[in-house]
C-alpha cells in the first residue's frame, strides 16, 4: 500500500496515476476537499504555438532569479506537455484559448474559466471516486523513520501505521501570515513532521506575496494575475498609474516587485485599485469573478497576501526526499523549480507533472544528492514555554516576515520562536525555519527582500538547508 497524504492537485493526481498503474493507494487528508490547489485562479503553464519548452524554461530561470535547479526545471518544461495530454485522456477539457500572465515571454497559460484550481481539482476528486480510490479523513501526526528509511507513520484519528512507501502533498505555510490568500489548512504541518523525522528542509526564507488580493463578503479572494494579462491596470487613488515607476513591465512585472510597489503606495499613504475595465469581454473570460463585479463593480481595493510558499523538503526530479521511502510533491515539498521567485501558473504545472510521473519512479529509490549547500544549519527542538497562538503567529510573521524585511526585526522574531516549544507546535517549527533561513541569507533575492542588504552578494545557485539536530 501507498499511502498519499493530502488532496490537492499533487496528491490526487498522483494517487490516480499510481492507481491506474496497479498500484494500491490510500490518499490521507485533513480535509478530502480541502487544500490551496481549489482556490488557484490563473492556470498551468504548459507550451503554446509558438513557444517552447527552452522559451519556459527561460522564463522559470529569469523570475526565479539564480535559485532555480536547473535539472529541475528542465525536467518540468519538458515533461509538462505530456502530462496535460494524460489528464486530457482521462477526461479534463481545458478552455480554448492560451493566457499570458506576469513573467512569461509568450502565452501559454491553459484555463478553465477564470477558476482552473477548482475544476481540476474537483475533476479530479470526482475520478478518484470513480476509481474506488480509498480516500480517508485523518491528519498526520507523525512518520516512523528507522535507519534513515519510512517504517511508518501515526494519525490522529486510527493511530500507527506500517507503511514503506510514503508520499508527503499536504501543502505550504501561507497561512501563518495574517494577510493570506491560504486556506486555513495550509499551516506546514507536512514540513514540520518529516522535518522532525530527519527530512532535509531548504529555502524556508522564500515565501511569494501575490499583489492582488481583494475581499468580498468579508472574505479574501485572490484576483488572478489572468487579469492583468489581458488588460487590467494597477492605479492609486489619485487614479495614477504606478506600477511602471517600479518596473518597466508595469502591471506584468514579477509577483514580488508589484507587491513590494503595492506596498510601497500603501507606505506613502496611498490605497491601491485594480481597474478592470480595460478587458474586453470580461463577463465571458471571468464569469465567476463577473458575479461579484456586478455587486463590487470594477474597480476593487487590492492588497498583497502570502500566497505561495517555496520551501519545503527538499527533493529531486523524482520527488524522493533524503529518507528512503519518503516523496514530497505539490507546495510541501522543495523541488528548485521555482528558484527564489515562483513563475505564475508554474506551481499547478509542477503539481502535476510530480504527481502523474510519480508511477514512473515509485518502484526505483535514487535517493537525494545536495551539492548546492550554502550552509547546512543543525536546529534543536525546543520543550520551552507554552506555544504562542496561531493568531498571533500570524501577526508576528506578518509584521516580522513579511515583504519587506531587515536583521534586527527578524533577529527578535528568531528569538521569540527560539524562547517557546517546537518540539510538538508545527507552526511554531515552520515559522522558525522561514525566519531562521530570511535572517541568514544576507542579500535580496527573488521574494526575499532584505532593506539592510538590498542587493544580491551571494554565489547563485546556494541554497540554506536545516536538519534537525540528534544532540
Amino acid at each position: 500500500m501507498i499511502y498519499i497524504f493530502g488532496s490537492g492537485l499533487a496528491g490526487l493526481s498522483a494517487a490516480i496515476s499510481l492507481h491506474k498503474s496497479g498500484y494500491k493507494v490510500t490518499v490521507i487528508s485533513k480535509k478530502i476537499d480541502g487544500g490551496s490547489s481549489y482556490w488557484a485562479k490563473g492556470g498551468i503553464a504548459a507550451v503554446g504555438n509558438d513557444d517552447s519548452p527552452e522559451l519556459h524554461k527561460i522564463d522559470t530561470l529569469k523570475v526565479g532569479d539564480g535559485l532555480c535547479d536547473v535539472k529541475t526545471v528542465d525536467y518540468v518544461t519538458r515533461e509538462i506537455r505530456h502530462v496535460i495530454n494524460t489528464i486530457e485522456r482521462w477526461g479534463f477539457r481545458f478552455d480554448e484559448g492560451l493566457r499570458l500572465e506576469g513573467g512569461h515571454s509568450r502565452k501559454r497559460v491553459l484555463h478553465k474559466t477564470d477558476e482552473t484550481g477548482r475544476e481540476i481539482t474537483n475533476f479530479f476528486l470526482d475520478l478518484a471516486k470513480k476509481e474506488g480510490i480509498n480516500l480517508v479523513e485523518d491528519k498526520l501526526i507523525a512518520l516512523k523513520v528507522k535507519d534513515c528509511k519510512v517504517v511508518g507513520f501515526v494519525t490522529e484519528r486510527s493511530g500507527s501505521f506500517d507503511a514503506k512507501k510514503i508520499v508527503l502533498a499536504t501543502g505550504g505555510y501561507g497561512y501563518l501570515f495574517k494577510f493570506t490568500s491560504n486556506p486555513s489548512t495550509n499551516v506546514g504541518d507536512g514540513i514540520a513532521i518529516a522535518f522532525r523525522a530527519g527530512a532535509l528542509v531548504s529555502d524556508m526564507e522564500f515565501v511569494q506575496f501575490h499583489p492582488t488580493v481583494t475581499t468580498f463578503d468579508g472574505q479574501a479572494y485572490l484576483l488572478t494575475e489572468t487579469l492583468r494579462g489581458e488588460g487590467a491596470i494597477l492605479v492609486n487613488e489619485k487614479s495614477e498609474r504606478f506600477a511602471f515607476n517600479y518596473h518597466s513591465k508595469g502591471e506584468l512585472a514579477p509577483r514580488d516587485i508589484l507587491s513590494r510597489a503595492i506596498y510601497d503606495q500603501y507606505k506613502k499613504g496611498h490605497i491601491v485599485y485594480i481597474d478592470l475595465s480595460p478587458i474586453e469581454n470580461f463577463d465571458k473570460k471571468f464569469p465567476v469573478l463577473s458575479n461579484y463585479v456586478k455587486r463590487y463593480g470594477k474597480k476593487l481595493q487590492v492588497f498583497p497576501g502570502a500566497h505561495y510558499t517555496i520551501g519545503g523538503i527538499r527533493v529531486n526530479t523524482r520527488g524522493e526526499s533524503n529518507i528512503n521511502g519518503l516523496y514530497a510533491i505539490g507546495e510541501v515539498a522543495d523541488t528548485g523549480l521555482h528558484g527564489s521567485n515562483r513563475l505564475a501558473s508554474n506551481s499547478l504545472a509542477e503539481d502535476l507533472v510530480y504527481g502523474v510521473n510519480l508511477a514512473r519512479y515509485i518502484d526505483n529509490w535514487e535517493g537525494l544528492s545536495v551539492d548546492d549547500a550554502k550552509e547546512i544549519v543543525d536546529v534543536k527542538l525546543r520543550n520551552g514555554n507554552n506555544g504562542l497562538s496561531l493568531e498571533e503567529i500570524r501577526e508576528y510573521n506578518w509584521n516580522y516576515l513579511g515583504i519587506v524585511r531587515n536583521g534586527e526585526v527578524l533577529n527578535k522574531l528568531v528569538k521569540i520562536y527560539e524562547s517557546y516549544t517546537t518540539l510538538n507546535d508545527n507552526a511554531m517549527l515552520v515559522s522558525l525555519l522561514s525566519a531562521k533561513g530570511a535572517l541568514l541569507r544576507t542579500e535580496s533575492r527573488g521574494t526575499h527582500y532584505r532593506e539592510d542588504y538590498s542587493n544580491k552578494s551571494w554565489e547563485d545557485g546556494k541554497r540554506i538547508y536545516f536538519m534537525v539536530s540528534r544532540n
